[in-house]
């Protein structure tokens, strides 16, 4: 995976802005866990990171669009990201109980926010659950592979599993 880092030590009281447009944040995890992603309109990025005592607050945007395909009918379709985070994240070792902090890093005594994995993580949380061509989408048939918002086919209707018949006696009120 790509190494992006913004340098979070010593940071204004107003905060420091950062922008990222670079796609391999993106197209570089897409192709490591083999997602059938594609980038339609570019991703970009922008932060605002504001310093605190124990570590700092990471708020921004996320605008731009990916070819997906239909968690249904596996059509592929354009699925817009317009994601607003705002997230807290703590400085390493700043309390000893606490797990060791995810997003930032000390790097020869100067603390980094590992931007690229942080700006990964706000994409999936962008994305929805699950992507749909439309909430009306029929999907594709078990039995010969058609897609069903296409063709009508009869396959779903003649087979169906013997193991859930008993469910066709149940009276539902």
């Amino acid at each position: 995976m790509i190494e992006q880092f913004a340098q979070v030590t010593d940071l204004p009281v107003e905060g420091r802005e950062f922008s990222f447009t670079d796609q391999r944040i993106w197209l570089e995890p897409i192709a490591e866990f083999g997602l059938s992603y594609r980038v339609c309109r570019p991703l970009a990025a922008k932060l605002l990171a504001q310093p605190h005592q124990e570590g700092c607050l990471i708020s921004g945007t996320l605008q731009g669009s990916l070819f997906m395909p239909c968690a249904r009918c596996a059509e592929e379709l354009e699925q817009s990201i317009d994601g607003e985070f705002q997230e807290f994240e703590p400085f390493p070792g700043t309390n000893p109980s606490d797990e060791e902090a995810w997003w930032i890093v000390r790097r020869e005594g100067l603390l980094f926010l590992d931007a690229a994995g942080f700006l990964w993580e706000q994409l999936l949380l962008a994305l929805p659950v699950k992507v749909l061509c439309s909430p009306q989408c029929r999907g594709i048939c078990v039995v010969c592979g058609a897609n069903r918002n296409h063709v009508s086919c009869r396959c779903a209707n003649q087979t169906s599993d013997p193991r859930l018949s008993v469910l066709r006696t149940l009276n539902v009120s």
